[in-house]
């Protein structure tokens, strides 16, 4: 995208004083996964500008998501993420307050990061906040019962199963498929056994639900001087199932978060359900879900969807050399699938 239209575009989205067309800078960020992604000076001030990746086969609205719990993390008073400051929903665009932050490396995420991320949670989660929330979608893919985290999964099994076999690739990331899949059966009958015991119904939906960041990990943080970590990207966010929110944090292959802290963040960020030892009962059960879920969304770029995703966030990637990446992480995500 070049600049001059990105400028115009962005021009009616930014707040007074109005800054003349030849004082604005457009420059791309690092390339995201889904959307294209800019920092917007103007004068003194800057901005994060998101153009939000919309396709047919894609029908979810991601700005729209996005924007909505930017707004309710701001209502509530949580300044650990980005202020919203102007969308256009025709054009999909989002404008966003700049965090001056880095990225975190794997080897820095400790206990105290991770309480910062349970704070988060926590804060979204108050009793007094959740009737800011009712107006909230829900988080993309969300599931309630462990029938509909089992469809869930199944569905993306399935897709991978579908692979195109074009590139030598494909046909390993088509192989892993079917053993992952083979795994996924016997995790399944796992968690059943698991549920009969723990007196979980798999087909009875879940009504103590939460407000989840959704790709919530420190692959979507900035480390800041004055605030702490501070979490960005929530286009998946909304209502969700906690035990998810929680399966998801450390199941993210970006900047993995060691399973030592496991225990620790369950407790912290379940109590706020009425029943927390059963929530934490049912988090453990479902690990296996997630883990299995995330080793299927790694291998996207083999899906022909997702891959152009991909392209539109970053039309210069490598495909084949970024296939070749995804599909060892794959591997090495379904080692460690916890056995129940």
């Amino acid at each position: 995208m070049h600049p001059e239209p990105l400028i115009s575009d962005l021009a009616g989205l930014l707040p007074p004083p109005a800054a003349k067309l030849d004082d604005i800078a457009v420059e791309p960020c690092a390339a995201g996964g889904n959307n294209r992604v800019f920092t917007v000076t103007a004068g003194d001030r800057r901005y994060v500008a998101k153009f939000y990746f919309r396709h047919a086969s894609d029908t979810r609205d991601r700005l729209k998501a996005e924007y909505a719990f930017l707004r309710y993390a701001q209502c509530i008073g949580v300044s650990c993420v980005p202020t919203p400051i102007a969308c256009d929903p025709v054009r999909g665009i989002g404008l966003y307050e700049h965090i001056d932050g880095r990225k975190l490396a794997q080897r820095e995420i400790d206990a105290d990061c991770v309480e910062q991320a349970a704070d988060f949670f926590m804060r979204l989660n108050h009793s007094s906040a959740h009737p800011h929330a009712r107006e909230l979608p829900n988080a993309s893919e969300a599931c309630f019962s462990i029938a509909e985290h089992f469809a869930m999964v199944d569905a993306r099994i399935h897709r991978l199963q579908g692979i195109p076999a074009g590139l030598e690739v494909d046909r390993e990331a088509r192989e892993f498929g079917q053993v992952l899949g083979a795994r996924w059966q016997q995790a399944k009958v796992a968690i059943l056994q698991g549920a009969r015991q723990a007196g979980i119904d798999p087909d009875t939906a879940l009504t103590e639900r939460c407000v989840s960041p959704s790709d919530f990990g420190f692959h979507n943080a900035l480390a800041t001087s004055g605030r702490g970590i501070c979490f960005i990207d929530f286009e998946y966010a909304g209502w969700d199932d906690p035990a998810k929110m929680a399966g998801d944090f450390f199941s993210h292959p970006a900047v993995p978060v060691d399973m030592t802290h496991y225990d620790r963040f369950l407790e912290a960020t379940l109590r706020y359900a009425s029943n927390s030892t059963a929530r934490i009962t049912r988090a453990r059960l479902l690990l296996p879900v997630f883990q299995t879920k995330w080793c299927c969304i790694i291998l996207n770029d083999f899906l022909p969807d997702a891959a152009q995703r991909r392209r539109f966030a970053d039309p210069g990637f490598d495909e084949s050399v970024r296939k070749r990446e995804q599909l060892a992480k794959a591997r090495l995500l379904c080692d460690r699938i916890a056995v129940i």
